[in-house]
């Protein structure tokens, strides 16, 4: 006698479901232990003032800069941007904690830097063609990853002034 191939799936999966047990996924377990579990996207410890800086004729999109201070700020950081460098002088006339600046801006905010009444802690985020060892060599809060090494490399930054 020869049955289908749809009546023998259909068999299996009956029988399939007659002798299943209660299976719980890997960390189901865990959650009903635990009750409640919650999951918080990265919010600072030491909030910090930052001045964004991207130059207008930059090679990345004014879009990224912007992003980037949506996010900083959901961290918890208070966040300015400035673009060019008539908005940057006007910008470090406040007290900034922190300037984020692309590897491609970094002549034009450190010359300015020096001239800020207090000199704020300079975090290059590198992008493109650029030599990581050299230029970590020159800034010891280089970022040369994602969004999460910059929320960490501020963090860090800010550590040593809590003291």
């Amino acid at each position: 006698m020869k049955t289908s191939p749809i009546k023998t799936s259909a068999i299996l999966v009956v029988a399939l479901c007659l002798t299943a047990t209660e299976v719980e996924a890997c960390g189901e377990l865990m959650l009903r232990s635990l009750d409640t579990m919650r999951f918080h996207a990265f919010v600072t410890h030491h909030p910090a003032r930052i001045l964004v800086y991207s130059s207008e004729g930059a090679s990345h999109p004014p879009a990224h800069a912007a992003k980037l201070r949506d996010g900083l700020a959901k961290a918890g950081h208070k966040v300015s941007m400035a673009r060019g460098p008539d908005q940057l002088a006007k910008a470090l006339a406040q007290n900034y904690d922190v300037v984020v600046a692309f590897a491609d801006d970094l002549v034009a905010v450190t010359t300015q830097i020096t001239h800020a009444s207090r000199e704020p802690t300079l975090i290059p985020v590198l992008s493109g063609d650029v030599d990581e060892r050299q230029m970590r060599a020159r800034f010891p809060y280089l970022v040369s990853g994602g969004f999460n090494d910059l929320l960490r490399t501020i963090e860090r930054s800010m550590k040593p002034q809590d003291l």
